[in-house]
């Protein structure tokens, strides 16, 4: 290790500073949360931008017109989830909340098990256990969101304006920030933020695609099951779904609770659609991540159950980013290192 961390070698030199960097901006995250919310905010913002940009590509709208197209959209589709969705959303909480009490008061699991007892019992051991949690993870949430509502007008301002200006200056950007390491490493800091730009953007288009789809998917579904609590449903299942592998468990707690209510038959078919919806979303999300770069679900998991611990609910959603640098910072420098001694 002395050999990586003393060495003038421009490669590792460029591993220092990155290092470096990185660490006061880990730091700054620590002792400001605002200031982690408004970079993750913004990163996903831009790279969902950039996707919707490529997608333009394929009509024949490039360049700096595909991204103030795909800008006005993105921030369009946002304003309309405020000004629309969000009542909408609201109205549908009470109901969710009381669809959810009301499968655990009258034991809707039950009638499943009416000739095996002895299940019906185990069964109910484990909602017992289970519904103190998701009533204290519900109430967490709501009294999260009530707490943050001034800080969330703040992050979603700054990092509107920040998202302009990176979109609107991104040549500007990419050749400013080699600038701040030494001249002899600039080459392989410039190959290692394009890896980790790659490998992000892959990440983003995917998860972005994976969450559109459920989203849409499930509202189709709960418009024909859950009519009354579709717009929350839908927006669960499509946030749930930014965060990979983990989010899919989240999501479908109260689909589950819900489908517990229409019957046998009911209970099968929403279970049955929901698991064939997330089997070909899974399958294209390991694919597309292989293909980008090397990270492994198991590593994903651990990610994310430690950086959520250390940065609140904004670190599940920052873990895999996260990760993706480790894992390219890794690839790139120590790895190659390791293989010279």
């Amino acid at each position: 290790m002395n050999k990586f961390f003393g060495s003038e070698d421009p490669r590792k030199r460029a591993a220092k500073y990155i290092i470096l960097y990185s660490s006061i901006l880990l730091v700054l995250f620590l002792l400001f949360k605002t200031i982690l919310n408004i970079f993750v905010f913004t990163l996903i913002s831009v790279l969902i931008i950039n996707f919707l940009s490529k997608v333009l590509n394929i009509f024949r709208i490039k360049g700096r017109l595909a991204l103030i197209i795909a800008m006005l959209f993105y921030f369009f589709i946002i304003i309309y989830g405020i000004i629309l969705i969000v009542p909408a959303g609201t109205e549908q909480i009470g109901i969710f909340i009381n669809t959810i009490n009301k499968v655990f008061e009258t034991k809707a699991w039950e009638k499943y098990f009416e000739n095996n007892p002895n299940l019906a019992a185990g069964v109910t051991i484990v909602m017992d256990w289970i519904q103190p949690k998701l009533s204290d993870l519900t109430s967490y949430l709501i009294d999260y969101v009530a707490k943050g509502t001034p800080g969330f007008f703040t992050t979603i301002f700054y990092s509107i304006l920040l998202t302009v200006y990176l979109i609107l200056y991104s040549s500007w950007l990419g050749k400013s920030i080699p600038k701040i390491f030494p001249k002899n490493s600039r080459r392989f800091v410039e190959d290692f933020l394009n890896k980790v730009y790659l490998a992000l953007s892959g990440f983003v288009d995917v998860v972005f695609i994976n969450a559109f789809i459920t989203a849409i998917l499930f509202y189709i579904i709960s418009y024909f099951y859950f009519q009354n609590t579709a717009i929350i449903l839908s927006f669960w299942a499509g946030v749930t779904n930014l965060i990979p592998i983990v989010g899919v468990i989240f999501e479908y707690i109260p689909v589950f609770l819900f489908s517990l209510t229409l019957g046998l038959k009911g209970f099968i078919i929403v279970n049955i659609l929901v698991i064939l919806i997330h089997l070909g979303l899974f399958v294209v999300f390991i694919i597309v991540m292989k293909k980008h770069l090397s990270v492994n679900p198991v590593l994903m998991i651990i990610s994310i159950i430690i950086v959520s611990q250390v940065f609140g609910i904004v670190g599940i959603f920052f873990a895999v980013p996260l990760l993706i640098f480790i894992v390219a910072y890794w690839d790139d420098f120590v790895r190659p290192s390791f293989e010279d001694e």
